[in-house]
Formats: C-alpha cells, sequence, structure tokens
C-alpha cells in the first residue's frame, strides 16, 4: 500500500457526508491556573475559539468571552465557526504523573512505566542505560519502561503515571449540539458543545458519574461535523 506524503489528510476521505469537517483539539486540565479559564495549553487545528472548565482561580476572559466556570466534570467548548449537523466525537486521555519526583540516582524498576520531569544533567547514554529508546531525545514528558532496575548519574527526575490516571472513562454530550449555533458569527462566535466526563463511582463500583479529570491530565477531544445542508441518506 502507497502513502501519500507532503499533503494534509494525505490523501482521499469517502463518506456520505456531502461536507465532513473532523475538529481536533487537545489540552491540558488545569483547575487552579491564574488565567481563570480551569485549562492550559489549548492546541487545535484552527478552529477551536474557547474551552472553559471549571476553576478554583476567579474566572478569566478569554477572546471575549467570561468563563461561567461550569460545575467540576464538565468542559464547554466553543468553536470559531458554525456547521450544519453534529455527528459525533472521539476522546483520549493522557495520565498526569504521580507528583512524586525521583531523581535517576535512586532508580529504576524494571518494567515500570517512568515520565522524565526534569532532563538535567543526565547524559543521553545515563537515559538509554534506564530504559529510553534509541533515537528518542530525552525531554520533558518523554515516557519510557525501565529496562532494567538500575540507577543513572546525573540531576535527572522522572516520576510514574499517576496510580488513577485521568480517572476518566468516558465522555457524553449534554444536550441537542445541532441547536448550539450562533446566529452572527463575527459577534459571537461559533458552534458550542457541552461536554460530561465519566468515571467509575469508586474503586469497588463501576458506575459512571459525572467526575473531574484529574488536574495536569492531557485530555484530547475530536468533534465531527457536517458543513453542508445537502442531506445524503438522512446525513
Amino acid at each position: 500500500m502507497s502513502h501519500a506524503r507532503g499533503y494534509p489528510n494525505a490523501g482521499h476521505f469517502y463518506s456520505n457526508i456531502v461536507g465532513p469537517v473532523k475538529i481536533d483539539m487537545n489540552f491540558i486540565v488545569d483547575s487552579a491556573n491564574g488565567n481563570g479559564l480551569g485549562i492550559r495549553s489549548l492546541k487545535s487545528n484552527g478552529y477551536v475559539q474557547n474551552v472553559f472548565m471549571h476553576t478554583s482561580s476567579t474566572p478569566g476572559t478569554n477572546n471575549g468571552y467570561l468563563n461561567p466556570n461550569p460545575a467540576t466534570g464538565y468542559a464547554l467548548i466553543q468553536f470559531k465557526y458554525n456547521f450544519n449537523k453534529y455527528l459525533g466525537g472521539f476522546q483520549g486521555f493522557v495520565s498526569p504523573v504521580s507528583g512524586t519526583p525521583i531523581n535517576v540516582t535512586t532508580g529504576t524498576t524494571a518494567g515500570l512505566a517512568y515520565v522524565i520531569v526534569t532532563v538535567g544533567t543526565t547524559t543521553i547514554d545515563q537515559w538509554q542505560k534506564l530504559g529510553l529508546p534509541l533515537g528518542v531525545t530525552p525531554a520533558v514528558g518523554v515516557s519510557f519502561i525501565a529496562i532494567a532496575t538500575t540507577t543513572a548519574t546525573g540531576t535527572g527526575v522522572i516520576e510514574v503515571p499517576a496510580a488513577s490516571g485521568s480517572t476518566i472513562l468516558d465522555v457524553d454530550v449534554i444536550g441537542d449540539a445541532n441547536l448550539s449555533t450562533s446566529s452572527s458569527i463575527a459577534t459571537f462566535g461559533g458552534q458550542w458543545l457541552l461536554v460530561r466526563f465519566l468515571g467509575a463511582t469508586n474503586s469497588s463500583t463501576t458506575t459512571l458519574v459525572k467526575t473531574a479529570p484529574a488536574d495536569n491530565s492531557v485530555v484530547g477531544l475530536s468533534a465531527f461535523f457536517d458543513n453542508s445542508s445537502v442531506t445524503v441518506d438522512g446525513l
């Protein structure tokens, strides 16, 4: 199979949807951040105007909008444009670290996962001794599996992932997103989407309940819209 390179969406996307638009975004949950948005480091492919989550700081203004400070477990997303129909979405999460720093001179346990939080003076050879894959440059946020119970030299620091991860198992949409469009993009921005994060009730009960993602979790979301009023097979 050949793979086209050098072009966005390298190839063709076949669908009975006339105007498919897939919007990807990720952000870090940060309920105490002084920006008052409940998140930081929002990244997208140019379609996302705002993401608002619960904040313990004074709610902040972003792009002319005040964070309504939703209760924990919700995220209110505003896109830059309106769309004809909301079709669905996808999600994924990156776990925060444990919060317990481990200097590389203390060492690793074979088979466990670690995340670099400080590169320090530890050389690439020493990082590879711990388990950093060949060809990967040591940097804050890089993860690896320890290949031995051993120590390294230098001032590098690692942490294990948080035991409970992001705490989130699923995300659902609240209300009918097809009704949450703005009448004037220039004045009000675009489409709104309200989502809820769901996690297990507790360690012994798997019933899903509204749950705040752990601070410093990276949330990845994709939203799928139809940008055409032409219908094919009802879509």
